[in-house]
């Protein structure tokens, strides 16, 4: 099979064997996870015979270059619950198929690449972002293991890890099976999730620096249940309206730091009264609601989460609510790596590939490897009808222009 053949085997495959009417699944330490790594495992063993899977189930295929220090590729293998089969995948099969291509043109690279298959990054499944990225690098915080409970099993981490055949013991220790001192270069291709690539018909993305976030994910806003007859304005205790109120105020405080030129995104993703005591005749009680808020900027987040408890007191005078945000989990922004933003924008000019030099939405497993010291960059891949969803798509055409580009900066010694 030519790369082109071996790539769309490769996705097809990992899509049969992680098929969830609609999308994938592809679960943490579950089986559409695990099926996964097993068989990228195999086929990786076509081209090299070292591969290390370390305590967490991570895996690190190298194939040897000159030089001991690696260019390490390699992005995420889970999925969202009924997600697409592109993101995360797509950043592990362009390091296979490099490994591929160099393996069948026995080409020895300067320095040694490497495939990195990542458990955990999205935090659907555990409350938690980029489990595997910070177990590889002994960073991952043993407390975690016994209070991060599966949403779908209510089972812990710890539980987890062990039923998937690895070592929960050794995580709980940060024993890290891989050399981290040899990783030279962390890259990080993966499918945009935005609309921006695939309007401009551009078919690269050459990522400046991710996100980092606040999320409270399980927020309530607790009123009264009274009747929506009987009931004045004046003794009202709507729940329903407290956190409207707080949506609108945060849309409006949003906009605000958007014209101060502030890097910013906030989202109300889930709003939902209780099925079994909300009534068309009741004002409402209870209110669940989550809050997502990204920026590339600490400081930012710290502000935007001041403001947040700031407007919640005022509202909750107003309203005569009271408001329980729970657990806040967080991540930290990351900075790429202005050498190799440098070396990718001077080798796609010189092969007249088209590029947009942006900054990434979304949070990434590189951000890990940025924040931890390791110099590393994203590459985004154009792709359709954004991402987390079964609708989620990516051509194999876009995806061999990234390649082009990651394989020729690899093989043409421009690290």
């Amino acid at each position: 099979m030519n790369n082109h053949q071996y790539t769309k085997y490769l996705f097809d495959n990992v899509k049969k064997i992680s098929f969830a009417n609609p999308g994938v699944i592809r679960d943490t330490y579950g089986i559409g996870e695990n099926l996964t790594h097993k068989f990228l495992i195999k086929e990786l063993s076509n081209f090299t015979k070292d591969i290390i899977i370390d305590f967490g189930g991570n895996f690190l295929a190298t194939y040897e270059g000159k030089i001991k220090k690696k260019v390490v590729v390699g992005s995420h293998l889970d999925s969202q619950k009924h997600g697409g089969n592109f993101d995360g995948l797509a950043g592990v099969i362009m390091g296979i198929v490099i490994i591929k291509y160099f393996h069948e043109k026995k080409i020895k690279p300067k320095y040694s690449i490497a495939v990195m298959g990542i458990r955990g990054e999205e935090s659907c499944w555990f409350p938690y972002s980029y489990i595997g990225s910070k177990i590889a690098l002994g960073q991952f915080d043993k407390k975690l293991l016994h209070s991060l409970k599966r949403s779908d099993t209510k089972k812990s981490l710890y539980y987890h890890i062990n039923k998937a055949g690895f070592n929960s013991n050794k995580v709980s220790k940060n024993k890290v099976n891989f050399d981290i001192s040899n990783f030279k270069y962390f890259i990080e291709p993966h499918i945009e999730q935005g609309p921006v690539l695939e309007k401009k018909k551009i078919p690269l993305g050459i990522v400046t620096g991710i996100r980092g976030s606040f999320r409270y994910r399980d927020a309530i806003c607790k009123g009264e249940y009274l009747h929506s007859g009987a009931t004045p304005f004046d003794y009202r205790k709507d729940s329903v309206v407290a956190v409207s109120m707080l949506i609108n105020e945060m849309n409006i405080f949003w906009q605000n730091q958007l014209k101060k030129n502030k890097d910013l995104v906030i989202t109300f993703g889930q709003f939902f009264t209780d099925q079994k005591e909300h009534s068309f005749a009741k004002s409402s009680g209870l209110v669940n609601f989550c809050i997502d808020v990204r920026s590339n900027s600490n400081n930012t987040l710290k502000f935007v989460n001041r403001t947040l408890i700031k407007k919640i007191q005022s509202i909750e005078k107003k309203t005569n609510t009271k408001f329980f945000l729970g657990k806040e989990t967080n991540s930290q922004p990351a900075l790429m790596s202005k050498k190799l933003i440098s070396i990718f924008q001077k080798y796609s000019k010189e092969k007249s590939i088209k590029f947009e030099t942006m900054a990434s939405g979304a949070g990434h497993d590189a951000s890990v490897f940025a924040n931890y010291g390791i110099p590393s960059l994203m590459l985004f891949i154009r792709n359709k009808n954004g991402s987390h969803n079964p609708k989620e798509y990516m051509s194999i055409k876009q995806f061999m222009e990234v390649f082009k580009v990651l394989c020729g900066t690899i093989e043409n010694n421009y690290f």
